[in-house]
């Protein structure tokens, strides 16, 4: 049984290379927690089938490129009008 965070329900979560390995798995672990869930990788198809698989929890995907730094204010906008803007804490 996994930790329960109840301070992650319904929040706005972004997991970079969520799609697949490790990223996969922390993608999962948000959705278990409730999180409402954007992930970004260059990996389509397993992008896709995690999604897909994981359909109930609606995680959105997003096939971006990261490399491309001008490009990243872009897609981070997009997720915030889409998902919900991500606060950053520590």
């Amino acid at each position: 049984m996994s930790a329960a965070c109840p301070s992650l329900k319904g929040r706005p979560v972004v997991v970079t290379g969520g799609g697949s390995g490790i990223g996969a798995a922390v993608v999962e672990a948000f959705v278990a927690q409730g999180a409402k869930v954007a992930f970004i990788d260059i990996i389509e198809d397993e992008s896709q089938a995690l999604a897909d698989r994981l359909a109930g929890a609606a995680p959105r995907v997003y096939s971006w490129d990261l490399t491309d730094a001008a490009a990243i204010k872009t897609i981070f906008a997009r997720i915030a009008k889409e998902v919900g803007a991500v606060e950053c804490s520590s």
